[in-house]
Formats: structure tokens, sequence, C-alpha cells
């Protein structure tokens, strides 16, 4: 049997392993992201990358979060987030003008109702509620962000890329159970014409070894 021939069925003969594997990986994955388990659980921690007091003004230089999506908390944690209201403002031009715009978004996906932070320089966890992530927010002429909240004591930003939608983990995890068993059947097609070829090979008097020819 020549080279070409043997290396395609010794490639046919691993998919019984890839396929096997496979089908366990994406199951297991697809359940978990439809569960919201394990590592696709709502996010739970988060860093402070600024934190300020409501009706302050905090620098967006400051903040250390890129442009982007923004997550917006409040603490304590049971802040009602629909009386949060977020600004942004320009810095003063020399004309004296100064640009002032809503940040607008909703509560965010993908988040549990009580995060706790993790400040850079330590102090220990303290308890915030996702209150407002901004959708896009491009940075260009916002120089200044402030929020005000009924009964919030601080606010706190960071990222909010990275945070998995209800929508991400339904629409993958879906795709993923799709997925395994296609796995398991090329794996299944794979262990079928690998025996049926052993079994030729053997009425030929060929040798049937790892791998068989």
């Amino acid at each position: 049997m020549n080279g070409l021939v043997r290396r395609f069925r010794a490639v046919v003969a691993m998919w019984i392993f890839v396929g096997s594997g496979g089908f366990l990986l994406t199951a297991f994955l697809g359940l978990a992201l439809l569960t919201q388990s394990g590592p696709f659980a709502p996010a739970s921690t988060f860093s402070i990358d600024a934190e300020f007091r409501p009706g302050a003004e905090v620098k967006r230089r400051d903040t250390g979060v890129r442009p982007g999506n923004l997550l917006i908390l409040a603490t304590p944690a049971t802040v009602d987030a629909d009386s949060v209201r977020c600004t942004g403002k320009s810095r003063v031009y020399t004309t004296g003008e100064q640009r002032t715009v809503e940040l607008t978004g909703a509560r965010p996906e993908g988040t549990a109702a009580v995060m706790r932070g993790r400040p850079d320089g330590g102090g220990g966890a303290r308890e915030f509620t996702p209150v407002l992530a901004t959708d896009g927010v491009s940075w260009m002429g916002i120089d200044f962000i402030s929020c005000t909240g009924d009964g919030a004591e601080a606010f706190a930003l960071t990222s909010a890329k990275g945070i998995q939608s209800d929508n991400f983990r339904l629409g993958t995890g879906v795709v993923l159970l799709l997925l395994a068993p296609v796995l398991l059947g090329l794996g299944l097609l794979a262990l079928y014409v690998t025996r049926k070829w052993n079994r030729e090979a053997a009425l030929r008097g060929e040798s049937t070894s790892w791998p068989y020819r």
C-alpha cells in the first residue's frame, strides 16, 4: 500500500479520538454556557479602575478604562439602578464652552446582582451593584464623568469588555450543542471505517497493527 493511502488511513483513525474527545468537550462547554455555570457564570468580581463620590467629577485619563464599553457600579449594593444618572463633560475650550452629554445604557447583562470590587491598593473587597453599561461610548469629547443616584455612597468605573451577555451565552451554547453530535458522528464513522479496513487487511494477511496497513 503506498505511503499516501497509509497516511490517509492514519488520519481517519485519529478522528476516532478527535471525534470522541471533541464531542465531550463541546457538549461540556455548551451546557456550561446555557446553564451559566463554571467559567461562564455571571461576573461577580471586578477591578476598580476609578472610584468617585456622587456628584464628583473623575478625569477620564485617571480611569484607566480604554475606549469602548464602560461599566458603572454603585455602592452600597442596595442602590436603585433606575435612579442613577451619569454624565460626561468635555474640557473647557478656549471659548469657554463645555459640552455635556448623558451617558445612556442599561443595567448590564452577564453580571451578578452584587459584585465585589478588587481595589488595586488592597483594603478589602466591598459590594457594588452594576447600574449602567454604556454601549460603545466614544471617549472623544469626554474628559470628565460624574454620577448621582438615590442612596449612593460612591461609584466605581471599570471596563465592560469581556463580560458575556445572555445572548452570547445562548447563541454560543446552542452552536456548541449542535456541533457536539456532529463530532461524535465523525468519530463513530472513523471507527467504523477503520474496523472495516482492518478486517479487509486481515483477510489479505496484512498487518493490522498501529498504524495498520
